[in-house]
């Protein structure tokens, strides 16, 4: 049977064993009459998801459909072992990693990495994606962004780097799951950080409504070979989330991942800690040149 294969982070990364939610690409591949394959992990790099696909690719038929959920550039697979080690911005990556590995990530994100090469390296990925989509006779590949692609460099021209339109195997969304979807969820003046504080309790930062609501978005233009269009909010439930979000049980019960919502409180009572990039002193470097 032919197969939708999914590569992404947190995005699309499956449920935990045992739990029988049917999450937006699961449903997607229901529409589309395929199986699901889903490689996705949670806080992964674009470089391990396009390492991942390189080893499937001489599995994959032209019957299959790739579809890569394309996480942030500024990620970096920093620990072969520990690809979920990608982002400072991790609460507890300093639980995950020794003080030599923190002291490698924060020189690294102080000295060498930079957005224009992010981007860079990025196009580049986007391109060898385009080349093997034709070297194996493969349809074009979806890619649904997860995070803007693209942000404005003053003093960088970057034109070179961003012309993924002209691409004839990558079809490439029109917006991102993050500024689209996630965050639209909140009511006005609601801070994502101070209502789930570190543990979001959504399957895949997405309420149940919309993951229905962007599988079909999703199916329909897979079946049309179109790019993914998720700009128009009226598809979306939006503007519903608050600070009052964990007294309305009935709300809670329909549209989030119970477990997570009772694994939250245990983690707010036991073990919450602000993030790493905080303590150490990063977020106020990030905060002076901008980029946080």
């Amino acid at each position: 049977m032919k197969r939708l294969i999914v590569l992404g982070d947190s995005f699309s990364a499956p449920p935990k064993i045992g739990d029988d939610y049917e999450p937006w690409y699961l449903q997607t591949a229901k529409l589309l009459g395929m199986n699901c394959e889903n490689h996705s992990m949670i806080g992964v790099s674009q470089d391990w998801c396009f390492w991942m696909l390189s080893k499937l690719l001489k599995e994959i038929t032209p019957e299959d459909q790739i579809l890569i959920v394309l996480t942030h550039p500024g990620r970096f697979w920093f620990f072969d072992d520990k690809p979920q080690m990608t982002n400072p911005n991790i609460v507890n990556i300093d639980k995950e990693l020794t003080s030599t590995q923190l002291e490698a990530v924060k020189n690294f994100m102080l000295e060498i990495q930079r957005p224009p090469l992010d981007l860079q390296l990025q196009s580049h990925r986007l391109g060898w994606l385009d080349a093997q989509i034709r070297l194996h006779k493969l349809k074009p590949a979806h890619v649904l962004c997860a995070f803007p692609l693209y942000i404005e460099l003053k003093g960088y021209d970057m034109s070179e780097h961003i012309n993924w339109n002209d691409y004839e195997n990558v079809l490439i969304s029109k917006g991102n799951l993050m500024m689209n979807v996630e965050v639209q969820e909140m009511k006005l003046k609601i801070d994502e950080y101070k209502l789930w504080k570190g543990y979001d309790c959504r399957y895949n930062h997405m309420l149940k409504t919309n993951h229905a609501a962007l599988s079909k978005i999703v199916a329909d233009c897979i079946q049309n070979q179109k790019p993914i269009d998720i700009t128009d909010k009226n598809k979306f439930l939006t503007n519903v989330l608050d600070y009052e979000l964990f007294k309305n049980t009935d709300f809670l019960e329909k549209e989030l991942e119970m477990t997570a919502v009772k694994a939250r409180q245990q983690y707010l009572d036991e073990a919450y800690q602000e993030p790493w990039a905080e303590t150490s002193g990063l977020f106020d470097v990030f905060r002076k040149k901008k980029l946080k």
